[in-house]
């Protein structure tokens, strides 16, 4: 992807793997990837690659609505890239219920997904309830994987035995 169609970013590790960017309008993302190897039994040898994926603005303009723009997702999308330049990371990405807004941004990120996989990547979707939460909150998470990951199969069926149930790979 040329540089101009997406903005420079950074990255840091300390206990996690950053990544920043700062849009034209004066936003700074941060894209995090938090190790999560205790998500699988820590007899799969793909454990200690296992990371949980967050996206949020650190920091905007006080007041102003964030707008649309373009260059976000392309970002977003090469810092992936930059991320799987290991092909045995594996991502678990979890949808954020604090604001009742999971469901648009689970869209969102699956349609950025879908534009640019270049069938590179395989993602396995799956919701999980929780039937006793006062509104029934249903978590929605991804796995997100190399299709060149050498544990491909086992990590798939990993994933679908800790989520407890059917799992649809796109």
């Amino acid at each position: 992807m040329p540089l101009s169609q997406h903005y420079e970013f950074y990255s840091s590790t300390e206990d996690y793997i950053y990544y920043f960017f700062k849009t034209s309008n004066g936003v700074i993302y941060e894209v995090s990837f938090k190790p999560t190897p205790y998500l699988f039994d820590s007899r799969f040898p793909f454990a200690e690659q296992v990371y949980e994926s967050v996206i949020k603005v650190a920091e905007s303009p006080p007041q102003v609505p964030i707008p649309l723009d373009i260059k976000v997702k392309k970002t977003i999308a090469q810092i992936f890239y930059d991320f799987f330049s290991d092909k045995e990371r594996v991502i678990i990405y979890i949808c954020d219920t604090a604001d009742s807004r999971h469901r648009a941004r689970f869209r969102k990120f699956s349609s950025w997904f879908e534009e640019f996989k270049l069938n590179q990547f395989v993602t396995v979707n799956t919701s999980i309830s929780d039937p006793l939460h006062p509104l029934q909150l249903v978590y929605l998470n991804a796995l997100i994987l190399h299709r060149n990951n050498p544990h491909f199969v086992e990590i798939i069926d990993a994933f679908r035995k800790v989520t407890g149930g059917y799992s649809e790979e796109k």
